[in-house]
């Protein structure tokens, strides 16, 4: 048993699962979609992570939710055992399709939504494109994309994610976990931050980066019906508390809430006030 050091408490991880995808039909190079799953119930939530991480970030999240439901974390296309998009410059809506695609391969017609940073984004997009999918939305160190900032920024962005994954997985944990955490932060914690980060694929990293760059989440964010909440860490410097303003204020109903002391990476740097704030907005 894995114990935060804010008294949290996760088992170990389950066993990576495979689903098959139509991969012509999803722009795949193949059929293969990894995911982890937890718990049962009348209730599905539908993790998805960021995009230097995978679904072992949701470690203490995924326990906890499985007490109330079935709870599936995804391995977006390109990253984990799942199968790249074939295309390099896939979009938004392209993950979003694959997520629904997955829903539907593990026979669930309706879920709760929570994604952190990336998937924040393709949460949104999902909660505008397939409306009928979707129950609650979450969203953790929300994400707009970069097509709102200044041409010069996103093609920093785009040249720093090139650089930063060129030397593999382990070296952009090595260089760039402190960046998603506040300072401060236990290294009992950035442990689990840098495995995670670890496992990262350059392939799925850059496709992913591409699709970021070509997006501005509030194009979906009006569209978006389902109650919605936001959770922003005070010291985040990867999408700070203004984005998530922004975001609260184009969808509609929105209640956005600040967490004191957090950086990017709320579910594992304070797994417990996440999980709360989750369950009481979920359930």
């Amino acid at each position: 048993m894995i114990r935060h050091p804010d008294g949290t408490e996760a088992p170990p991880l389950p066993e990576t699962r495979f689903a098959e995808l139509d991969a012509a039909a999803l722009g795949l190079e193949h059929g293969r979609l990894s995911y982890m799953e937890a718990g049962a119930g009348p209730e599905v939530v539908l993790l998805m992570h960021g995009i230097g991480s995978n679904a072992t970030g949701w470690r203490f999240i995924l326990s906890a939710l499985a007490r109330r439901a079935r709870v599936i974390a995804w391995n977006a296309p390109g990253y984990w055992l799942s199968a790249d998009f074939a295309a390099e410059a896939p979009l938004a809506t392209d993950y979003a399709r694959v997520a629904v695609a997955l829903l539907d391969a593990l026979g669930v017609e309706r879920a709760h939504f929570v994604g952190s940073s990336f998937g924040s984004m393709i949460g949104a997009v999902i909660a505008a494109e397939y409306p009928s999918r979707v129950g609650r939305l979450a969203l953790l160190g929300s994400s707009r994309g970069q097509r709102w900032k200044p041409q010069a920024e996103r093609e920093r962005m785009l040249a720093m994610r090139r650089d930063t994954i060129a030397g593999g997985g382990m070296a952009l944990a090595r260089e760039r976990w402190r960046n998603l955490v506040a300072p401060g932060t236990p290294d009992s914690v950035g442990e689990w931050v840098r495995d995670t980060l670890s496992a990262t694929h350059a392939k799925g990293l850059l496709r992913s980066a591409r699709a970021s760059d070509v997006t501005d989440t509030l194009d979906f964010a009006p569209r978006i019906a389902t109650p919605t909440l936001i959770l922003v860490g005070s010291e985040d410097r990867v999408n700070p508390p203004e984005v998530s303003r922004a975001m609260a204020k184009a969808i509609p109903g929105a209640v956005m809430r600040v967490q004191e002391g957090v950086g990017h990476l709320a579910k594992l740097e304070a797994p417990g006030a996440t999980l709360g704030a989750l369950e009481r907005h979920l359930f």
